[in-house]
């Protein structure tokens, strides 16, 4: 067998590995559960947008470095466009994330009212 066909078996060999990995790495920090809150939310998004930004900038500089082949452009197109959106995201998530902790978001005062009207009614407790 050649190089690349002894790479390729082994990439196939370690794939379901490593998606374990990283399922175990999402549940560990909580990716798989239900946000608790906004600010859980927006840092999930924003997490998400840097995993992105990780994957996708590398791609797009390395295949425009090499000129894309004609039959790549259009993967070098969706990695840009990709790489566009998820640093939108990942900017609106950032900014609604600093506009909430700073209490100049829309639902800043509400938020806590509603999280203590849910456990309250999840423990039973009779309102005042």
């Amino acid at each position: 067998m050649s190089r690349a066909s002894l790479l390729l078996l082994a990439a196939i060999l370690a794939s379901p590995a490593a998606a374990y990995l990283v399922y175990r790495a999402a549940k560990g920090l909580g990716f798989l559960d239900p946000p608790v809150d906004r600010q859980h939310e927006l840092r999930r998004a924003i997490l998400a947008a840097l995993y992105a930004f990780l994957i996708f900038l590398p791609v797009f500089l390395f295949g425009w470095e090499r000129r894309w082949p004609r039959a790549w452009i259009a993967f070098g197109v969706a990695s840009g466009l990709a790489l566009v959106f998820f640093a939108a995201s990942g900017l609106i998530s950032a900014r609604a994330l600093w506009r909430l902790r700073n209490g100049q978001g829309s639902g800043a005062s509400g938020q806590g009212s509603r999280a203590e009207t849910s456990d309250r009614s999840s423990t039973l407790i009779p309102d005042p």
